[in-house]
Order: structure tokens, then C-alpha cells, then sequence
């Protein structure tokens, strides 16, 4: 029997409260939507460093995986506080999916600097935002009033800005897009945005979880597809061995980082911590997307070296330096939004970026798997050093069988 509902419901805010929040099936199928861009940002990447394009690849997918990112996450925070999950915003999220994907078609015009697809796309989706936002609005909450008031405003003036940005010359386009992508990020924080006014904090970081587990899989997706075209090709079984397994261990320790050595709490605290939390995790999904393109790149050169453009050390470089963006970001995360800052983590970490560089520069020396390889295994030391802390508070901690000295009864356990 079909459960009675309204058809529509005021847009008022959810409690921090609530039990057993979790993803609905239309976020789950709007984050779906952005696989696609995610995968052809990476694509367009791989495709720019064979052929030699260094600088134009790196920009081109640094601007499109910007535009990607800020369009999920700006949405994933309202819909924390503000999913009523009626008609009126499924109607309005069917909008930002139909955006999405069209974003994802424009990705390879977007990485050459021709925005006409993506900036269309883009005030598609950020038009459908201010909608839900206009709803928010008429519901009246004076709470949310003023907030609500400058959203819609800045958030329309910033499209208006976006349509205008395609009549900016080709030769200014980069710089201007840079400043008004800015003014863009800005928006929340100018409209007074605070996450603790509203929504679930559990709910937001499991937001967070599933958009790196996408992006995890795309990792794993490209390298799994560019594999089994070297085999087709005869290529050797070793070194591609050496190599997939060595990205096997890159992609499961860098969920194993994330998923068990931060602790979540970010979104709950002050506005600084929130804002940097959410922010800085641009890098965190760029830099593990970059990974599946760095190991897809790696595949190409192992089946012909003379079809890449690259050397075997900047080949290895894509690796070495996504490993890198993303240990220095979660020590960033870690260091300044969650844990407190900790000298003994940052310097792990830290260490960890130094070793996956020289991995990469010793490249000639090491190969190409060798140095993929040996970057997974850097960061399988760092789990493992992780997984040794945690056993060895949980021995020390209250109430259980291997403590060794007693503690405060209301002592907690701090994830590391």
C-alpha cells in the first residue's frame, strides 16, 4: 500500500537530533550524476600528459574539477539542513542532475578553455539552486531569513557574472575565471552561513564518505580498463602485475587514511573549521581522481613508452604527487579543523609526501611499477603505523581487558 504524503511541505530546516539520518536515494542517485564528470575530468588529464600537454592538462582539469566539486558540495550542504524530499525538490534536483551531466559532456571544451557547455550546464544547476533556496525563503523561518535573502541574490548575480565570463577573451579567460570562481566560493560565507544553525553533522561527513568512495572507484575503474587493454596488447605480466597490485594498495590505503584516521568533527564546530573542512576536501577528491588517471597513465607508458610524451619519472610524477596532495591535505584537515594540531602526525604524513616525490624522480631507476609500487607501500607503513596507535590506546583505555593503568570514568577514546 503507497504511503499518504503531501505532495509538497514547507522548506524548514531538519533538527541536529534527528536518528538514523542518513542518504536518501536522490542524493545517492545525484551524486551518481557526477561520476561521469569526475570520470571525464580524469580522462581529459590522462589524455592531456600523454600527448605532452602538461601545463594546459593540469589547469584545464584543476578549472573543471573545481566547477564539478563546487556544484556538489554547495548543493550537499543545503540539502543537510533543508531536504524535504518533496515533489517541488525532487522536480529541482532532477534540474541539477540534467546540469551535471551536462557539465560532464562539456568536460573536454571546459579542459581547452571553451566554456560555452560547462557555463550553461553550470548556471543550469546553480539556477535550480536558488530556487530551492527561493523555497527556504517563502517558508518564512526568520532564522533563515537573511541568509536565505543574500544566497538567492549573490547566487544570481554570480550566474549573471558566469554568462558575461563568455564574452572574456580567450587570453584572460584563465585569470578571470580564477577571480569570479572566487567570488563564487565566497558566496556562503558573505550570506552568513553556519552548518550548526541546522542539519546533522554525521549526516554531512557521510556526504563527504560517499563522494570519496565515488571517486576511489573511478580510480580503481580507470586503472581496472587501461589493465585489461595492456593485456590485449601482450604486455608483459610482471611489470603489470607490479603495477596493479602497486595501485591496488595506493587506492585501499588511501580509503583505509580517511576513512579510519579523521575523526568527522569539523562540521559540528565553528565556522572556520567548517568552511576549511569543506573547502580544502577539493584536493582530497581531485588528488585521488588524479590517482586513477596518474595509474591509467602508467598502463599507457608500460604498453608503448613512445606513445607518451612524458619521461618515465614525470610519468611516475602524476602518482607521486597526487599521493602527496593528499597526505599533505589530510594532515591539514586533521591538524587545524579536527584533532587539534599534533607535530608527530603532521610529521608522518609530511615524510610520506617527501618519500612518494622521490619515489617518482627515482623512477629511471626504480621503473615505473617499481616506484608506483613503492609509494603503496609507504602509504600501507602508514595504515599499518595507524592501526598499531589505535590497538595501543584501546589497550590502555578504560573497561577493557588490556588496560594497563586506570583512567577518568568518563575518559574517551580519540580516534587517531
Amino acid at each position: 500500500m503507497l504511503k499518504a504524503k503531501p505532495w509538497r511541505r514547507p522548506m524548514v530546516a531538519r533538527e541536529h537530533s534527528e536518528t538514523h539520518r542518513q542518504a536518501s536515494w536522490l542524493e545517492l542517485l545525484f551524486d551518481l550524476s557526477f561520476v561521469v564528470a569526475v570520470a571525464q575530468a580524469a580522462l581529459e588529464l590522462e589524455h592531456a600528459l600523454a600527448e605532452g600537454h602538461t601545463g594546459a592538462g593540469i589547469v584545464g582539469y584543476l578549472v573543471v574539477f573545481a566547477a564539478i566539486w563546487w556544484a556538489w558540495m554547495a548543493f550537499t550542504w543545503f540539502a543537510n539542513v533543508f531536504d524535504t524530499d518533496d515533489v517541488p525538490y525532487r522536480l529541482l534536483m532532477i534540474v541539477m542532475i540534467a546540469g551535471s551531466l551536462g557539465l560532464a559532456a562539456g568536460v573536454p571544451q571546459i579542459a581547452e578553455l571553451d566554456f560555452r557547455v560547462g557555463v550553461v550546464s553550470y548556471v543550469v544547476m546553480r539556477l535550480a539552486y536558488v530556487g530551492q533556496w527561493a523555497r527556504v525563503l517563502r517558508a518564512g523561518d526568520p532564522m533563515w531569513h537573511s541568509i536565505a535573502s543574500r544566497m538567492i541574490v549573490l547566487t544570481t548575480l554570480n550566474q549573471v557574472g558566469w554568462v558575461l565570463f563568455l564574452w572574456v577573451p580567450l587570453e584572460w579567460r584563465l585569470p578571470v575565471f580564477v577571480a569570479w570562481f572566487a567570488v563564487d566560493l565566497a558566496t556562503p560565507y558573505v550570506s552568513g552561513w553556519d552548518a550548526r544553525m541546522g542539519g546533522h553533522r554525521h549526516h554531512i561527513v557521510e556526504r563527504y564518505g560517499l563522494f570519496t568512495i565515488i571517486v576511489l572507484g573511478e580510480s580503481i575503474a580507470a586503472a581496472t580498463i587501461a589493465v585489461a587493454e595492456a593485456l590485449r596488447a601482450g604486455v608483459e605480466a610482471l611489470p603489470l602485475l607490479e603495477l596493479a597490485g602497486g595501485g591496488l594498495i595506493i587506492v585501499c590505503s588511501s580509503w583505509w587514511i580517511y576513512f579510519d584516521f579523521s575523526t568527522g568533527e569539523a562540521p559540528a564546530r565553528d565556522r572556520r573549521s567548517q568552511f576549511l573542512w569543506g573547502y580544502v576536501h577539493y584536493f582530497v577528491f581531485a588528488a585521488i581522481a588524479a590517482i586513477g588517471a596518474g595509474l591509467a597513465l602508467c598502463v599507457a607508458w608500460l604498453t608503448d613508452a613512445a606513445r607518451v610524451a612524458l619521461p618515465a619519472s614525470g610519468v611516475a610524477l602524476v602518482i607521486g604527487v597526487a599521493v602527496a596532495v593528499f597526505l599533505l591535505t589530510i594532515a591539514l584537515i586533521e591538524s587545524t579543523a579536527e584533532d587539534g594540531f599534533e607535530l608527530r602526525k603532521v610529521l608522518i604524513k609530511l615524510g610520506g609526501s617527501l618519500f612518494a616525490i622521490g619515489a617518482a624522480v627515482a623512477a629511471p631507476l626504480a621503473t615505473v611499477p617499481g616506484s608506483v609500487l613503492l609509494n603503496g607501500l609507504m602509504l600501507a607503513a602508514i595504515v599499518a603505523y595507524g592501526v598499531h596507535e589505535q590497538h595501543r590506546l584501546y589497550r590502555g583505555a578504560p573497561d577493557t581487558p588490556g588496560a594497563r593503568r586506570s583512567r577518568a570514568p568518563n575518559a574517551t577514546l580519540r580516534r587517531q
